[in-house]
């Protein structure tokens, strides 16, 4: 397989016009002279050949016009010249022969030897910057989420005691002294029942009340205060990555214990789509109480004195 240098050279010297390099079935590229020193190279997919070329090559460089949406082109066009193009979620980059990346244009000059051919548009430069910025920020959150991930289950594991090994190696899970073990190892742990263990020893009210909270409304009922808050509950999947979750906050008035009641997240764009049991028909307190209580319009139970 000619590389695109090679495809070029042959063109500009000799008196041919044209050539084809064959993919894969009913896949392949066609070299067209345009010029005396400028060749388009076009896909030809079952048969249709596309209106625009992919690339056009120069003397010194080649000009990438889109990107190769098509999986023969996206994997084969790296065989023709030493660049690698490579999704990022939704950015698309082009990585040069020097490990260096730029998020793709049309437009982009790449030398044969896989080098860029500066200067990029800012806009373009600053934009690759941004997002490969991201792009490691996230990375180094995966890393310190998996090890940090790693580290409670191996405090687990001390904190536990088994018993004998039985069939295939298996040992019953006889006791676990949580009082080891953190409190935050509950959104570390991946096995159920081992965050329940933590749960049942700290209590949901307690781990809930450690976490970052919004509180989104505030009311009094028969002398007894009441909070709708939105927690972020850290997930032991997902990288961390924090979910919603909606609360009513009570205090008990005898104690002042304070108590997390669940209710559903509050969505606007659901109130036409569901039935009220379902839902908050509002982001209120009097709103979280009637979906407890099983009512579509929350009634104030009357105070016996």
């Amino acid at each position: 397989m000619l590389s695109f240098k090679q495809r070029y050279t042959a063109l500009i010297q000799s008196g041919d016009y044209a050539s084809q390099e064959e993919l894969f079935n009913c896949r392949s590229l066609l070299f067209v002279k345009v010029g005396r020193s400028k060749v388009n190279v076009y896909a030809i997919s079952f048969g249709t050949l596309e209106s625009k070329p992919v690339v056009s090559l120069y003397e010194k460089h080649m000009v990438l016009h889109y990107w190769p949406v098509d999986g023969s082109l996206y994997w084969k066009i790296p065989s023709f010249m030493k660049v690698r193009f490579k999704s990022i979620y939704t950015d698309r980059f082009v990585t040069f022969c020097n490990g260096t990346k730029s998020i793709f244009f049309p437009g982009m000059k790449v030398t044969y030897g896989g080098y860029p051919v500066y200067p990029y548009p800012m806009k373009h430069r600053r934009d690759t910057e941004k997002v490969l910025q991201e792009y490691r920020e996230e990375k180094n959150a995966m890393q310190r989420f998996y090890y940090h991930r790693k580290k409670a289950e191996e405090r687990f594991r001390s904190a536990s005691e088994y018993g004998p090994p039985r069939r295939y190696g298996f040992r019953e899970l006889i006791n676990v002294d949580v009082s080891q073990l953190p409190i935050t190892d509950v959104f570390k742990l991946r096995n159920v029942s081992d965050r329940q263990y933590l749960i049942d020893y700290y209590g949901i009210d307690a781990i809930l009340a450690g976490l970052d909270s919004e509180v989104v409304d505030k009311d009094v009922i028969n002398g007894n205060p009441y909070e709708l808050v939105v927690v972020k509950i850290p997930s032991a999947f997902d990288f961390g990555w924090p979910r919603k979750g909606t609360y009513l906050r009570m205090v008990n008035p005898s104690t002042d214990e304070v108590h997390f009641e669940g209710v559903p997240n509050y969505d606007p764009e659901d109130i036409d789509s569901a039935e009220w049991e379902d839902l908050l028909v509002a982001p209120t307190v009097r709103a979280a109480l009637a979906w407890r209580d099983g009512e579509s319009r929350y009634t104030v139970p009357r105070k016996i004195t």
